[in-house]
């Protein structure tokens, strides 16, 4: 469904991975499989798919190293990718899902869609081939999503910035001693001032 519903631009196999990850985002937390529970999934799932966010490009990798060996039938995509979004909604809950027209309305609504009744009728204007066996995607068949912790990558950013902080420090000291600022001073004694007490053992070079 949230495949469907994307704007109809770029590669396939793109917008099926940012699909996925659209509704894997709203998977996470206890799962409420009550009829209300799973309408306000597919209410998050459709506003997030009606307006993509950048950011869901950014680090891809994993959903589309997990993309099942079949995609959708690109005839019907591009067809779709033509609509009005909220006519694409409305086609893709009624002919796709199979939802009668009282719960594309009650959708449409939720969606903030002020009269659903002539986007829900555009919808069913539309002439548009759909392919025989239903394009869906049985979540046994679907490789699983393997993505790295952030944690490494958090640490590593935590010693690069208090490394540079050393490094930053360490330099600006030899700066103030060019600068007059503090003028070293060597110290020296003779070999044997160690036997001559503890004050004596404070400048002893060897120490």
């Amino acid at each position: 469904m949230a495949y469907f519903v994307l704007p109809g631009r770029g590669k396939r196999v793109y917008r099926l991975a940012i699909a996925r990850r659209i509704v894997d985002a709203t998977a996470r937390g206890p799962r409420d499989r009550t009829a209300p529970g799973l309408a306000r999934r597919r209410t998050r799932v459709l506003r997030r798919a009606l307006h993509p966010s950048r950011r869901l490009q950014i680090g891809l990798g994993p959903w589309l190293r997990a993309l099942p060996a079949r995609l959708p039938d690109p005839a019907l995509t591009a067809a779709l990718a033509e609509l009005d979004p909220y006519v694409r909604v409305a086609y893709v809950l009624l002919r796709i899902e199979g939802l009668p027209k009282y719960a594309v309305r009650d959708q449409l609504r939720e969606l903030r869609v002020r009269d659903p009744w002539p986007v829900i009728d555009a919808a069913c204007a539309v002439s548009i081939p759909v392919p025989r066996r239903a394009e869906r995607f049985d979540p046994a068949h679907l490789r699983p999503v393997r993505t790295r912790s952030v944690l490494p990558l958090v640490t590593a950013a935590a010693l690069t910035t208090a490394l540079v902080g050393v490094l930053i420090h360490t330099g600006a000291e030899p700066a103030a001693v060019r600068t007059g600022a503090r003028t070293p001073r060597l110290a020296a004694a003779p070999p044997a001032a160690w036997t001559r007490g503890a004050r004596t053992l404070d400048a002893w070079p060897a120490r």
